[in-house]
């Protein structure tokens, strides 16, 4: 029995496939960086308090500060993100 797509029809839906497959493995990957840490600052802020004192102290820099509902290490984030270049 013929196949109701010719060859390049296949090789187009082919593509297709590959592209959104990459795509969700991109997504994936992307995924697993989100744990604990926000989007906008994944390694350096935290939901729980105690995260961000950890943080500070592995960073080198001095206490902790809140910004909106997330903890942050050091005092400032400008101190922040001087530590995260380091």
């Amino acid at each position: 029995m013929k196949s109701p797509l010719n060859t390049n029809t296949k090789f187009k839906i082919m593509r297709i496939v590959l592209r959104n497959f990459k795509f969700l493995i991109f997504l994936f990957f992307l995924s697993i960086n989100f744990n604990t840490y926000s989007h906008a600052h994944m390694r350096g802020t935290f939901l729980f308090e105690e995260d961000a004192k950890n943080r500070s102290l592995e960073l080198g820099c001095v206490g902790i500060h809140k910004n909106k509902d997330k903890w942050m290490p050091c005092k400032n984030e400008k101190e922040l993100h001087i530590y995260l270049r380091k």
